[in-house]
């Protein structure tokens, strides 16, 4: 990550590479082996990390900050 940027943790970047190939959340909690409650946890704190409301603007911010390739 940017020196100042937000940090994510591991899951939280499989969740959004879930949500980058425009995966629902029950979709990427199957291949995470995770409840689709746990991708929507990660995901609300993906959101407060980056300071965006939807996927589409998590995964366009992440990459943007090099969070993501």
């Amino acid at each position: 990550p940017m020196a100042g940027g937000p940090s994510l943790s591991g899951r939280e970047v499989e969740v959004l590479e879930g949500m980058s190939r425009g995966k629902s959340n029950a979709q990427i909690g199957r291949e995470l082996y995770l409840s689709e409650d746990t991708v929507k946890t990660h995901a609300r704190r993906i959101h407060s990390k980056l300071g965006v409301e939807r996927r589409t603007q998590a995964v366009a911010k992440a990459k943007t900050l090099g969070l993501m390739v």
